[in-house]
């Protein structure tokens, strides 16, 4: 991938003015000329190129388990540019009861985008869950703002004293204990989203994903080069929540005080994720990444993660971490 970013760099230089050059030999704008064409039609219908973005945009291989609740099925893909289902599991249990998770002891699966947190194995699990257990992620930050309860989604196995279980979970994914361990040995469990919907996930195209693509580097550029205005113009002023701890008029306030400073800032985004969301409202979209940042005696390195509607061609973040 680096290497790919770094001939399409030279062949546009290549194919540009002299004036670039000469901004190259002075420094920052140098840049600030990279940074530009991140939202460039060009840069962007390279990152799209034979991707299959109908469950979203992915810069690197991932594997992607689908659950759709209704059919009480698993789908497990591959994404590496293209997706490639490699198992289709029919055998699995759900939340006893319908609908979308809620509170605490409603017996409910959850719809939305996770993660797997961790891999329980044999030895460090109770028997009634199998030989392994993947936790997940649940409540995640969307959730959370949304007001949802409960913890302890978990995708299973069947209880090792009665592997033939019909009765229904609390909540989980259950999976026959063959079926558990097949799944184990597909996925690397680090590298890997769950996206739990009804009966058919969102699903998106590139030209939508072109637009968030290009929102999001421009958000980058507005941050990096301290434009407070064109920054903010990103986020949803009436229902931004900031780690659903404050909202808008705190969040601004707090920018409008370290972006006058003018500090120079090292932004570097990688691993990036764009994902339609499951909901009733079919603009929204997860959207995380690498974060690595650095300014003056500030640093983070880890991931972030956005919420956002995409609205008349524009991105408007309602949450992030």
């Amino acid at each position: 991938m680096r290497v790919l970013w770094f001939i399409l760099i030279i062949t546009s230089f290549l194919n540009a003015s002299i004036e670039i050059f000469d901004k190259f030999r002075k420094g920052e704008e140098w840049q600030k000329t990279v940074d530009k064409f991140l939202f460039s039609n060009r840069y962007v219908k390279f990152l799209l190129k034979n991707k299959d973005v109908k469950f979203g945009y992915y810069d690197n291989p991932t594997n992607i388990i689908v659950c759709y609740k209704n059919k009480r099925v698993v789908n497990v893909y591959d994404f590496n540019n293209k997706l490639k289902l490699k198992h289709k599991f029919n055998n699995i249990l759900i939340g006893k009861n319908k609908g979308d998770k809620w509170i605490e002891g409603d017996g409910k699966t959850p719809l939305g985008v996770y993660t797997l947190k961790y891999k329980l194995d044999d030895g460090e699990l109770n028997d009634f869950y199998g030989p392994l257990a993947y936790p997940t992620n649940y409540p995640n930050l969307y959730d959370s703002y949304l007001g949802k309860s409960g913890h302890g989604i978990w995708i299973h196995g069947f209880p090792k004293d009665n592997p033939n279980r019909t009765f229904d979970t609390k909540g989980c994914i259950a999976l026959p204990n063959n079926e558990l361990i097949n799944l184990s040995k597909m996925i690397d469990y680090k590298n890997s989203i769950l996206i739990i919907d009804t009966n058919n996930l969102p699903q998106t195209n590139k030209q939508k994903i072109a637009i968030i693509l290009k929102e999001i580097f421009k958000w980058r550029y507005a941050w990096k080069y301290n434009n407070l205005k064109t920054y903010l113009s990103f986020y949803d002023k009436k229902n931004f929540k900031k780690e659903n701890k404050y909202g808008f008029r705190y969040f601004a306030y707090m920018k409008e005080k370290i972006f006058a400073r003018q500090k120079q800032k090292i932004l570097k985004f990688r691993d990036l994720k764009i994902i339609p969301y499951p909901s009733k409202d079919k603009n929204i979209y997860k959207v995380s990444f690498y974060e690595i940042f650095k300014s003056g005696n500030h640093s983070f390195e880890g991931e972030k993660v956005l919420y956002l509607k995409l609205i008349n061609n524009k991105i408007s973040i309602f949450l992030e971490n």
